[in-house]
């Protein structure tokens, strides 16, 4: 009976066979300052799969200006809303091809890259880049950059993050830079050349001035932007020297 037992072989449990889920598409849409538009679509098992998921697309598909055809927004997916990825932005960048066919002879190049943090608490290292119009002395752009930074800072803290991106696509904060430097030296070209979300753990290099009036700034550079648009065109030499109206004839005697 000894020998029958230790003959006996363990009995070994059989696995039970993998069985792989079957993946499905799902949808990836931008945030509320594109309205929602439809990204692109990516293959995974299950909708939580998405979190974390990033697509990278230029401006110009999105916007359909051939201006911004050398902008770049990174989204990330940080929601997840009926089966939908919920995208937010979490960063901006201008080809670096495209800034050096701005660099010309006889201008100043501004850069600087501060650390700065919003109205709702997110951290984002911003990258201005302005060209002055003539060379200058290097006192002036070391000026320029100061106010550049005060004025980057200022903004950022008094405005949330949706809003800033929004005022990038649209290049009313380029504008705002440029109306608050233009008073120390004539800028040529302004810029936001990169923007990008940082860790909480970054520490803030850059903090707002209290002395600076932002919204002040802001509306005077819509303002001349509009005085600039609505301005009529001065004529061509063609135009100018026009033919002398022709006299109306005199009634005839009844």
């Amino acid at each position: 009976m000894a020998e029958e037992k230790e003959n006996k072989k363990p009995l070994v449990k059989k696995k039970a066979p993998l069985t792989k889920k079957k993946k499905s598409w799902f949808q990836i849409v931008a945030p509320d300052v594109f309205g929602k538009a439809a990204l692109g679509e990516t293959l995974v098992e299950d909708s939580k799969h998405l979190l974390g998921k990033t697509i990278e697309l230029s401006l110009m598909s999105l916007t359909g200006d051939m201006k911004k055809q050398n902008m770049n927004v990174k989204f990330a997916v940080d929601q997840i809303m009926e089966g939908r990825g919920i995208c937010r932005v979490v960063s901006y960048e201008i080809a670096p091809s495209s800034i050096k066919r701005m660099v010309r002879r006889g201008r100043m190049r501004v850069d600087a890259s501060i650390v700065v943090q919003t109205k709702d608490g997110i951290k984002v290292r911003v990258k201005p880049f302005l060209l002055t119009a003539y060379e200058t002395k290097r006192s002036l752009v070391a000026a320029v950059r100061r106010q550049v930074i005060a004025f980057v800072a200022t903004y950022f803290a008094n405005s949330t993050y949706d809003q800033v991106f929004k005022d990038v696509v649209s290049g009313r904060l380029q504008m705002g830079v440029r109306e608050a430097c233009k008073g120390i030296y004539p800028i040529r070209n302004s810029e936001i050349r990169m923007m990008t979300v940082v860790k909480d753990t970054v520490a803030v290099s850059a903090l707002p001035s209290t002395t600076m009036n932002v919204e002040k700034i802001m509306e005077s550079a819509q303002n001349a932007r509009q005085q600039r648009y609505s301005a009529p065109r001065r004529p061509y030499p063609q135009q100018a020297e026009a033919a002398p109206q022709q006299q109306e004839a005199p009634a005839e005697a009844q």
